[in-house]
């Protein structure tokens, strides 16, 4: 059988099965296969038994195999040389022919050249298996993109490591070896160090990653919360639209107000989500952010550091034992030469005669120069060892440190970092809690606005009037006073009374209320909190007051028309005197001293004289005013500190 460079043939039985095979290669004859034949008694080529009754006999001692075969021979009629080398079998198993005396010496000597033979191909096909796995892997390192001892792909480095394993072990020894090629106790394999980097780059990039994760965590936390505002603040507001679109009832209103006053919290809420998300965006986010930019690169640095250096170390290393194997071949060459020439330098008698493939026998002269080109690729090899040795210490004691001491750093940066970040988001979460308490005990107070007996009282009262149980009195309804009508009638025509300055009111009511220093309308006002009793009420200047009373109570007042109801509520005054100084066209305190009262405020203690002279700088009629104001706050002091 031909097959390229390979050529086969067989020994066929009778039955056409094959007993042996044999294959040349460009290495020369090796035996492939031995059969287990059923029926036949044994196999065996010259004086040499390789199989009886199926069993294979070949790598059993001498002594074994002939026991076995006298065994068999007192078991069987022995066959014929011819039979037994199933060379021409006729029926009823007489030979042919026999074989003469010399041809079977000839066989004797052809079989121990085999046996021969078949060790050193035996050899030099497991030293050229060798030589194919590592050009096998190092042509996948070259190809691949990334370092092969990078934990990013665990085949790339399990391959490295068998690689790094057949660098640094010999064949067939459990020891760890230097490249001199003695043992030594202390050192240990390339792969182990190489899955050590790979066990600290490992928690390294693990500690990297949990800090993204932080980071993205945080991020989607932070939108959360802007959206729960968003949309809390929508409904909030949708709501508040329809409920103002509903007609009101004519004297139960507690409820309505308190709801509403719920709502106003609502938007408050929204407020302390969106404060918290930025709080949360700014001081922990962001910090991590840039941790984790940071911490990238000077991964990727040491990464890259650790892939040159260990490429360098591993080219070494390989250099090494790629030149080790060679050298090792020539030795073992050079003393088979010198085998071979002893055996044909042998007296007559004792000389082995020429092989089978007709071998020339071979000389002094080439084994000389063999022999100086193996001395002097044995001193390149030892240079090399020295140099690979040289190498690895510089790895162990100068690159290693180096990029373990950035692997520190990270580590260091990312614990501060995260120690820092979780700290910051703990205060923020705290006043955030803080936050929403205030605006639960503000909605526990809107309860307080509920008044149960009032609004039956009131039901009970408008359900009488709507029966006709009683008729209304006959009320004076004019829009205006005969009073009213002796004051500046230009300006009580409009709604100006909330956009003119303190000295044209003044001027305007000066005779109708010649007796009052301060303007009706704050008179009125203040006195219509403390008669509905809004300085007892909860949060009087805080509280919101109805907008559709507000407005109505607005426009009265804007047409002269003083009176407050007595089933408003106090905050509709209460709002209708903040509305009314901050609508003056001058402001009580002017632009000017605006900013002297700001710092006196917050400089702790008032200075009576720095206060004294900015009160004098004020206006006759805004001094009066603030005067008045400032009392009616200190005579309710009490009840207002009780709110």
């Amino acid at each position: 059988e031909r097959k390229s460079s390979q050529i086969t043939f067989r020994l066929h039985m009778k039955n056409g099965r094959h007993g042996i095979a044999f294959d040349k290669k460009s290495t020369g004859w090796t035996i492939i296969g031995i059969d287990k034949i059923p029926g036949q008694p044994f196999l065996r080529v010259g004086d040499t038994v390789l199989g009886i009754d199926g069993l294979s006999m070949v790598g059993l001692p001498i002594s074994e195999q002939e026991a076995i075969w006298r065994d068999h021979q007192n078991r069987h009629v022995p066959l014929t040389i011819e039979q037994c080398f199933i060379k021409d079998l006729l029926p009823g198993g007489e030979a042919k022919e026999r074989i003469k005396e010399k041809e079977i010496q000839n066989l004797k000597q052809r079989n121990q050249f085999l046996e021969d033979l078949m060790k050193d191909l035996r050899q030099e096909n497991e030293k050229l298996k060798y030589e194919a796995r590592i050009q096998k892997a190092r042509t996948q390192r070259i190809e691949s993109k990334e370092n092969p001892w990078s934990k990013r792909s665990s085949q790339r480095q399990s391959a490295a490591m068998r690689v790094s394993h057949l660098h640094l072990y010999k064949q067939g020894s459990s020891e760890p070896t230097s490249p001199r090629g003695e043992p030594d106790l202390n050192a240990q394999p390339f792969s182990n160090l190489v899955y050590q980097w790979n066990v600290v780059r490992g928690q390294v990039d693990a500690a990297i990653l949990m800090s993204k994760r932080a980071k993205k965590f945080m991020a989607k936390m932070t939108a959360i919360h802007k959206t729960f505002a968003a949309n809390l603040e929508k409904a909030a507001e949708d709501e508040r639209k329809k409920i103002e679109s509903m007609k009101p009832g004519d004297k139960m209103n507690s409820c309505r107000d308190a709801f509403m006053m719920v709502l106003q919290q609502c938007t408050e809420m929204s407020a302390v989500h969106l404060r918290f998300a930025e709080s949360v965006s700014t001081q922990v986010f962001i910090p991590l952010s840039k941790f984790y930019e940071v911490a990238t690169q000077i991964s990727e640095s040491t990464q890259n550091a650790e892939q040159i250096y260990s490429k360098k170390l591993s080219d070494m290393l390989i250099s090494t034992r790629k030149s080790e194997r060679e050298t090792q071949h020539m030795i073992d060459d050079l003393l088979r030469q010198a085998e071979r020439l002893k055996r044909h330098k042998a007296p007559k008698g004792e000389r082995v005669s020429r092989s089978i493939f007709h071998r020339k026998a071979p000389n002094k002269l080439h084994l000389k120069k063999l022999q100086t080109k193996t001395i002097e690729h044995m001193v390149k090899h030892l240079n090399l060892c020295a140099k690979a040795s040289i190498q690895q210490k510089k790895y162990l004691e100068i690159e290693m440190p180096l990029v373990l001491t950035q692997m520190q750093s990270i580590e260091e940066m990312r614990i501060e970092s995260f120690r820092k970040q979780i700290q910051n988001y703990s205060k923020i979460v705290e006043k955030f809690s803080d936050d929403y308490i205030r605006v639960a005990q503000d909605i526990q107070a809107f309860g307080a606005v509920i008044d149960k007996d009032g609004d039956v009282r009131n039901f009970t009262v408008n359900c009488a009037y709507s029966e006709g149980l009683k008729l209304p009195d006959v009320k004076y309804s004019l829009s205006k006073t005969p009073e009213e009508l002796k004051g500046d009638v230009i300006v009580l025509s409009g709604a100006d009374v909330f956009n003119l300055t303190l000295p044209d009111i003044m001027e305007s009511q000066k005779k109708s209320y010649p007796e009052l220093k301060v303007p009706k309308i704050i008179v009125a006002l203040t006195e219509a909190i403390e008669h509905l009793g809004g300085f007892q009420a909860e949060g009087i200047f805080r509280v919101p007051a109805n907008k559709k009373d507000l407005d109505t109570s607005k426009r009265s007042m804007a047409n002269g028309d003083y009176k407050v109801p007595e089933s408003t509520s106090p905050h509709v005054p209460a709002g209708l005197l903040k509305d009314f100084l901050r609508g003056l066209r001058e402001p009580l305190i002017p632009e000017e001293l605006y900013s002297k009262c700001v710092e006196l405020s917050k400089s702790g203690g008032m200075d009576a004289k720095a206060l004294r002279e900015v009160f004098n700088n004020l206006k006759a009629v805004n001094r009066t005013t603030v005067e008045y104001l400032v009392d009616m706050v200190r005579d309710n002091t009490n009840n207002l500190c009780m709110q």
